[in-house]
């Protein structure tokens, strides 16, 4: 039998035995309108409505631990505080699972007589508590959740649902409860929190970002935190078109500029799929260009060989000795010779290098925090950026990405707007979402990107257009074979690169 039969296995014969465990009841007055496993069988998500308000709140439905397997728990516990420190288990390097099962092979004996069910419950538990993010654990495996939020001690936690919107939960935190876990979180992932220090933005594993305020020191309700959680399978051009984000038509125009080092901006305010925008069509770039992103915390997360990842470094003591910021890392990054320099959020004095860098020929991409091209210009011409009137037009193009009302009433995602940088005051319109029609509206016979890329090819215009149809046809095919992942699209992209003939004879025998 191999190791995936063994778990299906396990995994059936807990179902059953949990089968008639009482779980988190529906509250009187509301409804479930949808539930899901979580880390099956011992955590599932219950969506609740209040039928009178119509308020939606998100239900963590766990197992319980009965009072003879809270003493299983204890010892077990005890035993890996005991031998968690072991030279023996440093060296041979465990997962935290394969650790668990190797202390329980050693006192087997203790937990003889213990039911299977019971003991795999507490290494649930283990888990969850001391590899995990304990209460929040199931939250943090639920691939709906884009974000986690804590508010203060007896706060309900509120988190960000991909297709709820803004819920809140049926966990708080109590007391000494939640400094112990924010220490802990922060410990762990190599940095400190104190009331001297008490603010703090940082990575946590598996490259989740969490920001935390500390204490009362700068918030009256005391210790709170939001998580803006990873997506291990981050979301390709294929998902932004499905999604209605953007049209195939923007999609074969933002990757004709990808092929021709044109410079990009994303603009948006907080939580409107900035960097998921700038993921996405970083999946467009030539396989073959070298890559150099940098950041503060690292969120920008791509499938792409030559890609070299730069993260900021905060300095030591009270001077900040060793302090390494994003001004530093792209002056590093123009000396390796990228093709393309990629910053997660331009706010400060590194804009005007890479400004300097695109003047050399690089391609740039980054993010910005705003709510139009035009409060994006005067930003970029202020303190601390300072770049000059004439450098504008050396970031090619803007996308305006922002979080609207969809027609059911839900928030959706959508650019609306592609606009041509042609100087610091004059625009052109490539695409403009129309909300009424729920159409984006293009305007590419008068483009300047794609002028620019006539005149550099040498190609007239008539090719141009014609080589836009054809991405628009492997895009539209890409959809209809709901080939979605990044890496597959990637793929494809990079196809088409080497032998686009090729590329097209595979479509055209496959429609």
């Amino acid at each position: 039998m191999g190791k995936k039969d063994k778990e299906q296995g396990l995994e059936t014969f807990l179902k059953s035995e949990f089968l008639g465990e009482l779980k988190n009841e529906t509250p009187t007055g509301s409804i479930l309108l949808e539930k899901y496993p979580l880390k099956a069988p011992f955590s599932y998500a219950n969506i609740i409505q209040n039928q009178e308000t119509g308020s939606l709140s998100y239900q963590i439905d766990e197992t319980k631990l009965s009072q003879s397997e809270q003493v299983i728990y204890n010892q077990l516990y005890q035993l890996i505080e005991e031998n968690i420190d072991s030279p023996e288990n440093i060296e041979e390097n465990f997962g935290f699972m394969s650790f668990v099962n190797k202390i329980l092979k050693e006192n087997e004996k203790l937990f003889l007589d213990q039911p299977k069910g019971s003991i795999e419950k507490v290494k649930y538990y283990l888990e969850r508590d001391i590899d995990g993010f304990g209460e929040i654990d199931p939250l943090m495996q639920d691939p709906n959740i884009e974000d986690v939020s804590c508010s203060g001690i007896n706060s309900p936690i509120y988190v960000w649902h991909r297709k709820y919107d803004s819920i809140p939960c049926n966990v708080s935190y109590q007391d000494e409860k939640l400094n112990s876990f924010v220490s802990r979180i922060v410990f762990r992932a190599g940095k400190h929190i104190s009331s001297a220090y008490p603010i703090s933005d940082l990575a946590l594993q598996g490259n989740h970002r969490i920001s935390v305020l500390y204490q009362k020191e700068v918030t009256p309700k005391g210790t709170s935190f939001t998580i803006r959680k990873f997506k291990q399978d981050p979301y390709s051009i294929v998902d932004l078109i499905t999604f209605g984000t953007i049209s195939v038509e923007i999609a074969a125009y933002m990757w004709l500029l990808m092929e021709s080092k044109m410079s990009i901006m994303v603009i948006g305010s907080t939580g409107s799929g900035k960097t998921t925008i700038l993921n996405a069509i970083t999946g467009l770039i030539n396989p073959d260009y070298k890559i150099f992103s940098v950041e503060d915390v690292s969120e920008i997360n791509i499938k792409h060989e030559n890609w070299f990842s730069l993260i900021s470094r905060t300095g030591f003591g009270s001077e900040g000795e060793g302090e390494i910021g994003l001004y530093d890392l792209i002056k590093s990054g123009v000396r390796h010779r990228p093709d393309y320099i990629i910053v997660g959020e331009i706010r400060g004095s590194e804009a005007y290098v890479m400004f300097q860098a695109m003047a050399t020929g690089h391609g740039g991409l980054c993010t910005m925090h705003a709510d139009s091209l035009e409060s994006a210009s005067k930003r970029l011409q202020q303190k601390p950026m300072d770049i000059p009137a004439s450098y504008m037009a050396l970031m090619n193009c803007a996308i305006v990405i922002r979080r609207v009302k969809g027609i059911d009433g839900k928030g959706v995602r959508k650019a609306i707007s592609i606009q041509e940088i042609k100087d610091a005051n004059t625009y052109h319109d490539a695409f403009k979402w129309n909300p009424k029609a729920d159409y984006f509206n293009p305007a590419l016979e008068d483009s300047e990107m794609l002028r620019r890329i006539s005149e550099q090819s040498g190609r007239d215009m008539e090719e141009i257009f014609s080589e836009l149809k054809r991405r628009e046809t492997i895009l539209k095919w890409l959809v209809q074979r709901g080939v979605r992942r990044y890496d597959k699209v990637a793929e494809t992209v990079g196809k088409y690169y080497r032998d686009p003939d090729a590329l097209m004879k595979e479509i055209e025998f496959s429609v």
